[in-house]
């Protein structure tokens, strides 16, 4: 009985926040350098591949009401992707200057299938 309680005062805040919105940097335009956009809903990055050429940007953007990540075990020549914590409406930017691919996660929800790449062509 007590789980479907939390599940119905669950379903009531997420019901709340998506009727105010979130505001921040995530629901603007991308900055006009910003090659790909990927969005972080509730547990996934979509798109969960995207494919730029080397020199170019890519924006990851917290439209979840949740915290997340964008994490890498990047070695070598790119440095390692990592976000830190991205509260709800933030935006991570990241120049990808080294052809490769590079696979990537959510710290909090990596478990739950948060996971993605970016393909990065010469």
């Amino acid at each position: 009985m007590a789980n479907l309680v939390e599940r119905l005062l669950l379903a009531a805040v997420v019901t709340e926040l998506a009727g105010c919105g979130l505001p921040g940097p995530a629901h603007d335009e991308p900055l006009p350098t910003v090659a790909a956009v990927v969005d972080m809903g509730f547990t996934s990055f979509a798109p969960d591949i995207v494919r730029i050429h080397a020199g170019q940007t890519v924006e990851w953007r917290n439209t979840a009401f949740i915290t997340h990540t964008v994490t890498s075990d990047v070695s070598g020549s790119e440095r390692p992707l990592d976000s830190g914590d991205l509260l709800a409406g933030n935006v991570y930017l990241h120049t990808f200057m080294v052809p490769g691919t590079y696979k990537y996660f959510c710290r909090h929800h990596e478990d739950d299938g948060m996971v993605a790449t970016v393909v990065v062509d010469p």
